[in-house]
């Protein structure tokens, strides 16, 4: 019997522990409401930390990979157009700057190159261009492309009569050579002081930077084939697992969808 006894008075103790209006269960929902706000408040810092990241990492990034494609294309232009790398993005600007574009460019120093190459040659059509402008090949040689450049440029823009103008501009630099004309006209001094004007403004590109966003821009082509290449294993891993409904189907000829 006393045993009994005992055994209703722990259970009442026990209820009375746990009572919603216990010093012990107030407690515990106190500590549970300071938790949970120290949890949201955590969660909070985490995801402003979280979007500080991104907002620094994001432009870093597309800053990186602004630099791996502007200087990996002045590289690919300096060598296919055989100008400096300092001086292409010298005339680069001078040519957006002018009106015109730095692909135009790059197409008639291509041209230009042709043209000279086959008059050294002995070609008669190309020497008559250059006679039309007063230059021979004695007066280009030992001249660099972007120096040839201007001084072409300069015997262009001395061209009165703007039909003979414009046929000179293409015949050096083929159909380009219109295009070419808003720079051309500007004559050596004019595209002279465009280039000083892209140095003071810190524009120039310098070789050394050229190639190493070459560099750079081919590690990034590797690093996107070498995770295009895992998405490819795993799915090939996966594929054979999945339902078929879950498996996209190949789109049908036709019908637009890739």
């Amino acid at each position: 019997m006393t045993a009994g006894v005992g055994a209703i008075r722990a259970g009442r103790a026990f209820v009375e522990l746990f009572a919603d209006d216990s010093k012990l269960v107030r407690g515990l929902k106190q500590a549970s409401r300071k938790l949970e706000a120290w949890g949201k408040g955590i969660r909070n810092v985490g995801l402003s930390l979280s979007a500080a990241g991104a907002a620094i990492v994001t432009p870093l990034v597309g800053s990186a990979k602004t630099f791996a494609e502007i200087g990996s294309e002045m590289e690919h232009m300096s060598a296919r157009t055989g100008v400096p790398v300092e001086a292409l993005s010298e005339l680069a600007y001078a040519a957006e700057l002018s009106g015109t574009s730095v692909e135009l460019l790059e197409i008639g120093l291509r041209r230009m190159q042709r043209l000279l190459t086959e008059a050294a040659l002995g070609s008669q059509t190309a020497k008559e261009a250059l006679a039309m402008l007063g230059l021979t090949m004695q007066d280009l040689n030992g001249l660099k492309p972007d120096e040839q450049f201007k001084l072409i440029a300069d015997r262009i823009s001395q061209i009165e009569n703007p039909a003979v103008r414009t046929a000179a501009a293409i015949g050096v630099f083929g159909r380009q050579g219109a295009g070419l004309l808003p720079m051309l006209l500007a004559g050596s001094a004019g595209i002279e002081r465009l280039q000083e004007r892209a140095r003071a403004l810190g524009l120039t590109m310098s070789t050394e930077d050229a190639q190493a966003a070459e560099r750079f821009h081919r590690t990034l082509e590797d690093l996107w084939k070498v995770l295009k290449k895992c998405w490819f294993t795993i799915g090939a891993a996966l594929a054979p697992t999945l339902p078929p409904h879950v498996v996209p189907c190949k789109a049908a000829p036709g019908s637009g969808m890739r």
